[in-house]
């Protein structure tokens, strides 16, 4: 093999890494058995059981945690176990798929259950009653200005029969609602008027809607929507604080996710776990303890560096890597999964990048390229940019507080809640719940000459 074809396949060996490499949660069966590790098995355990022995106004659960801590992926493995239990009529979906992140509010996440449920209903051979189903399609095309007469007529035509996988003219219909409720904002905000004053008829919609697929197929609604932990902090807290009995009415089992630091503010705490059983959360993986973190020989903990290895062995050849600086980046994602891949991606970024100009020289006596000590620090100093941009001096002193005392001053300062939500501080619970800084930001003070490069470790 010429050594030009030698660089053509590292070229393509990275370029298939950043694909695996993308920052995309595991929500699909085929992606969890390529990339999926056993990791925190046990919060899925308690989520099924908190699901199966619910009852009542106790079958709506909270689900928080970090952003790009593995939240997405684990509720999509739940709804997957569930279903194979065969007792589960599970619809999992991401807010963001279906409502502008700005726009979302209490009305349009319940309208969401309502497409999202008829939708599921037709993909999956549901047959509900024509007169039924036709009356549930009108209200539709009505609250969305969506034309429903050809889809009446198409229900009306196949009676309760239904092909696998939905009759093509309503999953069209339906393709039209979501983009409506996703791109027109005039739309949206004439469903929020409107059901805004009169939330009962959309919930007794949803509990309609409910009941008839329970009594066609024998199994339990459970609808899970992910992302709303991803959205703006004061869209989230007007959504939990002032209307979160509104989103426990439907007689549905549900799974709200919901920011963390949305859940420090103890007002809307206390709201939140007045109404709701229990809040599970999803833990930041540790590497060290609240006592050993600081000391300058610590030793990270030897079974979580190992999941983390292990899941870069799913998406990266080891020998596209240099061993010996996995831990670094293992370490630098701070136990977030999403910038543990977030850093290799850029590494393969820089490889590519390396390659490439290497092909176009035809330096093709070049040591081969891998991942290795000068790539990872000028991706992190990249990163260290990437954060400095919106931290000023007055940041700093916050900063620096947390790093010393494991904690703010003031729990619900907009700001500490700001940098919580950006990943800027992390959140961690050994035997007790305490804070530290993302290893990047706390780089980032060193360099800034706020932070003692040798004492921190």
């Amino acid at each position: 093999m010429s050594s030009f074809e030698v660089l053509q396949q590292r070229l393509e060996e990275f370029r298939e890494a950043g694909r695996n490499l993308q920052l995309e949660p595991l929500v699909t069966r085929k992606a969890l058995a390529r990339f999926g590790v056993e990791y925190q098995t046990e919060l899925v355990d308690e989520l099924e059981q908190a699901v199966e022995d619910c009852s009542g106004q106790d079958n709506k659960l909270i689900f928080t945690g970090h952003r790009g801590c593995g939240k997405s992926t684990l509720l999509a493995e739940l709804g997957f176990r569930l279903t194979g239990t065969g007792k589960y009529f599970v619809v999992n979906f991401s807010i963001a798929d279906t409502i502008e992140e700005s726009a979302v509010d209490h009305v349009n996440i319940l309208f969401s259950i309502a497409v999202q449920l008829l939708d599921a209903s037709e993909r999956r051979d549901v047959k509900l009653k024509p007169g039924l189903k036709q009356d549930l399609y009108r209200w539709l095309g009505k609250h969305t200005q969506t034309e429903s007469k050809t889809v009446e007529s198409a229900i009306e035509t196949s009676g309760e029969a239904s092909l696998k996988g939905g009759i093509p003219v309503i999953l069209e219909f339906l393709a039209k609602v979501k983009s409506s409720l996703k791109l027109n904002s005039v739309i949206r905000k004439e469903i929020s008027i409107e059901f805004a004053r009169k939330i009962s008829d959309l919930i007794a919609r949803i509990n309609e809607i409910q009941t008839y697929i329970e009594n066609a197929t024998g199994q339990t609604v459970l609808v899970i929507i992910d992302d709303l932990d991803k959205l703006d902090l004061g869209v989230t807290e007007t959504v939990f604080s002032k209307n979160i009995k509104t989103l426990l009415a439907p007689t549905l089992q549900i799974v709200y996710t919901i920011p963390i630091s949305t859940l420090r503010e103890a007002a809307i705490k206390s709201i939140v776990t007045a109404n709701i059983k229990k809040i599970h959360t999803m833990p930041v993986a540790k590497f060290f303890s609240k006592a050993t973190v600081r000391q300058p020989d610590r030793v990270p903990d030897a079974a979580m560096m190992s999941v983390f290895g292990e899941i870069l062995d799913r998406r990266l050849p080891k020998h596209l890597i240099d061993p010996a600086i996995l831990p670094q980046i293992i370490l630098k994602s701070g136990g977030v999964l999403r910038e543990l891949i977030r850093i290799v991606d850029l590494c393969c970024d820089r490889a590519l990048q390396q390659i490439r100009r290497q092909i176009r020289q035809q330096q093709f006596d070049q040591p081969t390229v891998a991942i290795d000590q000068p790539i990872l620090d000028s991706v992190l100093t990249d990163l260290q940019i990437s954060y400095s941009e919106s931290i000023g001096q007055n940041d700093f002193d916050l900063l620096i507080g947390i790093y010393r005392e494991f904690k703010p001053k003031d729990l619900e300062s907009q700001r500490f809640l700001d940098l919580l939500h950006g990943l800027y501080v992390l959140e961690y619970r050994n035997r007790v719940h305490w804070y530290d800084l993302n290893p990047i930001v706390k780089d980032l003070l060193v360099e800034e000459g706020v932070l003692d490069g040798a004492a921190t470790g």
